[in-house]
Parts: C-alpha cells; sequence; structure tokens
C-alpha cells in the first residue's frame, strides 16, 4: 500500500513542476489543464500548490544560508578572539558584529534621505502655469471643475457663450484673480485627468 502512496506523490510532485512551467511560459490554467488532462479549477489548484511550496522551499533556504553565515561569523569570531586587543583585530570583530546584527535583524532600519534636482525638494506634484490660458480658457476651465464635481450650477458665470469675450477682457475679476481662484476650486482635479492630459 505505501508504494501507491509514493507513486501518486510523484505524479503530483510532477504535475506541480510542470503546471508551474506552464504557467511561467504564459498559458492559461484553461490550457494548463488540457495538457494535464484535469479541468482549469483542478489546474489552478495545481499551480497555487506548487506555488506554496517554491515559497515555502524558498523560506527553508533562505533561512538555511542566514544560519550557515551565522555560524561562520561565529567560527571567525572564536578565532580572533584571543588577539582582540590588536587594532586590526577589534576593527575586524566590530564587523563581524554588524554583520551578524543585520542578519539577526537587530538593527533599526536605516533611513535614506533623497532629494530633488539640485539638492532641492523632490517634486510630488505637477505645477500649473494657468497664465498660459486665455481668459476665456480659464473661464471653461473653472466650470469644467465645477461640472466633475457635481454642481448643478457649473455654467453660471460663462456668460451667453466663451466666444463673446475679448481678449482684452477687463471685468471684475483680472486674469490673475481668476487664476488663483482656480487653483483653490481645482486642487484635486490631476488625480482625475488622463496621463498626459
Amino acid at each position: 500500500m505505501p508504494q501507491g502512496n509514493s507513486g501518486r506523490k510523484v505524479k503530483s510532485t510532477q504535475q506541480m513542476t510542470e503546471a508551474l512551467e506552464l504557467r511561467a511560459a504564459g498559458f492559461s490554467y484553461r490550457q494548463i489543464g488540457k495538457a494535464l488532462s484535469v479541468s482549469a479549477t483542478r489546474a489552478f489548484k495545481i499551480v497555487g500548490k506548487a506555488m506554496e511550496e517554491l515559497v515555502k522551499h524558498n523560506c527553508e533556504t533562505v533561512e538555511q544560508a542566514r544560519q550557515m553565515e551565522l555560524h561562520r561569523l561565529n567560527r571567525m569570531r572564536t578565532a580572533l578572539e584571543s588577539k582582540r586587543s590588536d587594532p586590526r583585530v577589534a576593527d575586524t570583530l566590530l564587523r563581524i558584529s554588524e554583520r551578524e546584527a543585520k542578519l539577526r535583524g537587530l538593527d533599526a532600519p536605516q533611513r535614506i534621505e533623497q532629494s530633488g534636482p539640485d539638492g532641492g525638494p523632490i517634486q510630488t506634484e505637477e505645477k500649473w502655469d494657468l497664465s498660459k490660458l486665455e481668459l476665456d480658457e480659464l473661464k471653461l476651465f473653472e466650470a469644467l471643475c465645477k461640472k466633475m464635481r457635481g454642481n448643478s450650477e457649473w455654467d453660471k458665470g460663462i456668460y451667453g457663450g466663451l466666444t463673446c469675450w475679448p481678449r482684452s477682457y477687463t471685468g471684475p475679476e483680472t486674469k490673475l484673480q481668476i487664476g488663483e481662484r482656480l487653483l483653490v476650486v481645482a486642487r484635486d482635479v490631476p488625480t482625475a485627468l488622463p496621463a498626459g492630459g
């Protein structure tokens, strides 16, 4: 009877290996199922089981390598301990301790400071230069921002159409005032715009 279980285990391992290779090659679960003579659902389960085994094996392998490195460092420390009064040996022992602390995860994560161009701050938001827009474009932009926010009176203030405004418009608001107001109205619009728009 044990012979039968052993045979099934070998077949199962072979299936998992083949399923994983097919999945890595870009095959769908339906195609994998067809290749293994099982359903797509079964193929999905086989690939999942193979992935679990692979992760488990990799974790064990990493832990074994860590333990082997710690053992090697311990042997070095033991060999050098009797000569610790020598400054070069003391420095080597310190580096061994630092390496061991890293392997064991005893050190706090290192903080890496990054900066933008010329050491300045990192730019996180795209800057909008509304001064490049004409007055009618600014008004239209403001109306569209209101509409995107669900304001039912989004078209108020367009004053019968954009083409009626001459380029030298001198209404109650200056172009700069409209631009400043728009920066407040549209502060989160960039996240809603498609890339490149």
